[in-house]
């Protein structure tokens, strides 16, 4: 799904050689964390890890909008994790400007307080009419009907107690952007992840206007915050 809006190239130095764009991990990982700027994000914490054995990268980041202190699961905002594996394969097709499928994973996780009587299903449909919604808002279409898959839990103040501590709604999907490795031009990674971003960013506000209103003050942005 592309968007009117213009894109700007990425500012970390994407190697270009003919009509071809290199894609390499650091440009990924930069261009990812400028994109969450951009839109307004905040990020709650970020790990890489390398394992030697298998040559792959690890990138993952919980990214949060701005948020009060401390967060409790009385006021955490809904929040989004994002990862992806950066493998041998990836680094040949980056060395080679060949396709391979690249996934970025996406995983929201919402915390209802324990006295939300909502069913599962009234949570359910209240989630999916906000994706809906936002996805039609942004793009002028309906979202693919399996672009989330949710799973609804419950965490209880005991083993043994039936007594609901909180209420978790996890939704989890993928964004696969293989044709990265063989983009024509320079600027259409930040292009793809500036749009998924801008997925992010709205859909995490309007998750919050629903269930958890009052746990963001405001959802100032990076430069004002």
């Amino acid at each position: 799904m592309c968007t009117s809006a213009e894109y700007s190239t990425i500012q970390t130095g994407i190697l270009h050689r003919g009509y071809n764009t290199l894609l390499s991990y650091e440009e990924l990982a930069n261009a990812i964390e400028d994109a969450w700027d951009e839109a307004g994000l905040h990020e709650h914490s970020v790990t890489e890890s390398i394992n030697p054995a298998t040559l792959e990268r690890t990138f993952r980041a919980e990214i949060f909008p701005d948020h009060g202190e401390p967060l409790t699961e009385h006021n955490v905002p809904p929040w989004v994790e994002l990862s992806f594996v950066w493998g041998p394969e990836h680094q040949h097709a980056s060395t080679n400007n060949t396709p391979s499928s690249l996934e970025l994973l996406w995983s929201y996780t919402i915390t209802l307080a324990s006295h939300d009587k909502r069913s599962d299903s009234e949570l359910l449909k209240t989630f999916m009419t906000i994706v809906n919604q936002t996805i039609r808002k942004l793009f002028q279409q309906m979202p693919d009907q399996d672009m989330l898959a949710i799973e609804i839990r419950r965490g209880y103040r005991s083993g043994e107690s039936r007594d609901v501590q909180h209420l978790v709604i996890y939704a989890s999907g993928g964004s696969d952007i293989g044709e990265s490795f063989v983009a024509a031009t320079p600027d259409l990674i930040q292009r793809i992840i500036r749009e998924e971003m801008l997925v992010v960013a709205n859909l995490l506000r309007a998750l919050a206007e629903s269930f958890s209103p009052g746990s963001v003050g405001g959802y100032r942005t990076v430069d004002s915050a």
